[in-house]
């Protein structure tokens, strides 16, 4: 029996273009494109993700949506037949938001009329388009979540975000402190957060709190073998419920991938998560 926590399936539907360096973020992103067509990749993962999801359908999962996405009618219609699929064979899938746009939020000066707005679009198509599966949860597109992003979310009756990236290097993206280019840091986001009643879900890292283990990390030259074997350590462990993942008391592992990561290795990668 694993003494480890239960650990919370999450999945994020970026498409390619929805990479910081394409859109999103004041410096990274040079075309600043606003593509909103489904690529083929994201075709194919969306079929290859089925398949092994059909064979996994013990594991509750969250994908994290892009509003925007909706507006592509192949994106829409993929998901509420996996969603339908799923269902019919005693599959445990929700969905929360990834925001509307995938704007990198923290990278900017503050703009709470704009997130909120973004926000309220966001949850809107969402709702609409994939009904009971929904799920008041927020994911800064990008790991971009600053302070004063957690009162929005309050207003906007979120109850959980699961956006932190706790490691040392990456509290970039907190958001500026002050004009001495200070950042906020991770500690100062989980404050606002459970000052303003949000229950915060990070993500696993690896060699706490130093290195990444989630995302891109699963992909990264001498990354992605310190982010493969400390899945594979949950390999035992149970699968968080929804009522565990709700109870700020009871600690859970977050765990994070791309949907387009099941387009890799020819569709045939799947998460490193081995259950004996």
């Amino acid at each position: 029996m694993s003494t480890l926590p239960p650990i919370w399936l999450t999945i994020d539907t970026d498409d390619f273009f929805h990479h910081p360096k394409f859109q999103g973020h004041p410096k990274r992103s040079k075309l600043n494109t606003e593509q909103i067509s489904i690529s083929n990749d994201l075709k194919l993962s969306f079929s290859r993700f089925e398949k092994w999801h059909l064979n996994n359908l013990s594991m509750p999962i969250t994908f994290f949506v892009i509003g925007e996405q909706f507006k592509c009618n192949i994106f829409k219609s993929l998901l509420e037949k996996l969603l339908s699929n799923s269902k019919k064979k005693g599959g445990k899938l929700t969905i929360g938001c990834h925001g509307y746009t995938h704007t990198c939020w923290s990278a900017f000066d503050p703009n709470p009329e704009s997130f909120k707005a973004d926000l309220i679009n966001a949850k809107t198509i969402i709702k609409k388009s994939v009904g009971d599966f929904w799920r008041p949860w927020f994911r800064a597109p990008g790991g971009y979540i600053a302070p004063w992003m957690a009162e929005i979310l309050k207003e906007e009756d979120f109850v959980i975000d699961s956006s932190i990236n706790p490691t040392f290097f990456l509290s970039i993206k907190s958001g500026k402190r002050n004009k001495k280019l200070r950042y906020n840091g991770w500690k100062a986001v989980s404050l606002a957060m459970k000052k303003a009643g949000i229950i915060e879900r990070p993500w696993l890292t690896t060699f706490y709190p130093a290195l990444p283990s989630c995302g891109p990390a699963l992909h990264i030259p001498f990354l992605k073998n310190f982010a493969s074997s400390t899945w594979k350590k949950y390999s035992n462990t149970t699968y968080a419920s929804e009522i565990e993942i709700l109870n700020s008391d009871v600690a859970i592992t977050t765990v994070y991938w791309h949907l387009l990561d099941h387009s890799k290795k020819g569709g045939n990668w799947i998460p490193p998560l081995i259950k004996k």
